[in-house]
């Protein structure tokens, strides 16, 4: 039953209201945070993916960055910036006309892709392969027919890159073959189906341009989505087989190792130190008889004595110091007394 008020209860209220007593009303705060989902473009790539494409991408702009620099005797330093999943449609709209645009092809699983280029880089990259100074022009102008066939080289050594970065996941040829100046002449698949763009950053004398690569969603998910890469993406590399342990165990076999045996520790002061001269003696804790400590890089490995074979001098090793006792034991030796 809904309760009914008296007069005195309802001028008490109401004083309490015009005071400005009562209980303040607090939001409810939520304990999780809040996180912005749109499910007309959900996120086809998760992060262990993600992260796959950012490493390769990675090793795509420095291995570039190289060849830029040595081709245009220069110091140019590419970046990746951003790996973003849009639309075809928005790709295309975002590129300005006249343009630098390449349409390639991969061989496994086929495909085509779009590497669109910033015209003022393209204008500097053959004016430093010609022999001059090279600057970017603030204007964007069409790029002329020979500027074309110069830029084929640069182009194809990104193409080489892209398949050479690429091989840890899957080997495939890459190919381009055509070159577009207007964005809407460029369909390589429906102007509403997703794709993953990559952006490139080049940084030269201060000045910045860009490089985008444009990646079909398809193709990426049927590489990505193979079993042999979901098992790398879940757990890892696999175990390496015999024959790679063998190759291993050969390399490292023929690796040098510097050996060096400590004989004592001695401590002097400052003003000792600073008046050495030819001839002085340093008095060490150990004897001759002792075990010396022998060190491999910096690694206490084994305990052994002095002495002298075929007239030089030797260390016969005792001991093989693995494991925790090596821990402790190098600890020890490089203790401050």
């Amino acid at each position: 039953m809904t309760k009914i008020l008296s007069q005195e209860e309802i001028d008490s209220l109401l004083t309490s209201v015009s005071s400005g007593e009562g209980t303040d009303i607090q939001p409810k705060r939520g304990g999780g945070k809040v996180s912005l989902y749109d499910f007309k473009r959900p996120n086809l790539i998760s992060k262990d993916q993600m992260r796959l494409l950012e490493n390769i991408h990675e090793g795509l702009a420095r291995n570039f960055g190289v060849y830029l620099s040595a081709q245009l005797r220069m110091i140019v330093d590419m970046n990746l910036l951003a790996i973003d999943q849009i639309m075809y449609s928005e790709f295309v709209m975002s590129i300005v006309s006249p343009g630098a645009i390449y349409v390639g092809e991969f061989s496994s699983p086929p495909s085509k892709f779009v590497l669109e280029v910033s015209p003022q880089l393209v204008v500097f990259i053959v004016e430093r392969l010609f022999g001059g100074k090279g600057h970017l022009i603030p204007m964007v102008r069409q790029i002329s027919v020979i500027e074309q066939r110069i830029m084929n080289r640069v182009v194809e050594r990104i193409a080489f890159e892209i398949s050479k970065n690429w091989e840890p996941l899957s080997k495939f040829t890459t190919d381009v073959g055509r070159f577009e100046s207007n964005p809407e002449f460029v369909q390589i698949v429906s102007a509403s189906e997703p794709v993953i763009v990559v952006s490139m950053e080049a940084k030269i004398h201060n000045n910045t341009s860009m490089m985008n690569i444009c990646y079909p969603y398809r193709w990426i998910s049927t590489i990505l989505s193979s079993p042999d890469i979901q098992e790398k993406v879940l757990f890892g590399a696999s175990e390496g087989t015999d024959e790679e342990r063998k190759s291993m165990m050969r390399s490292v076999s023929v690796t040098p190792v510097n050996l060096r045996a400590v004989l004592g520790k001695g401590q002097i002061s400052i003003d000792d130190f600073l008046n050495l001269s030819a001839g002085d003696v340093i008095l060490l804790d150990g004897r001759t008889r002792d075990k010396v400590s022998v060190f491999a890089e910096n690694r206490l490995v084994y305990t052994g004595t002095m002495g002298q074979a075929n007239q030089n001098n030797a260390i016969r090793i005792h001991n093989v110091i693995t494991g925790d006792e090596g821990h402790e034991k190098r600890r020890l030796q490089h203790k401050v007394k």
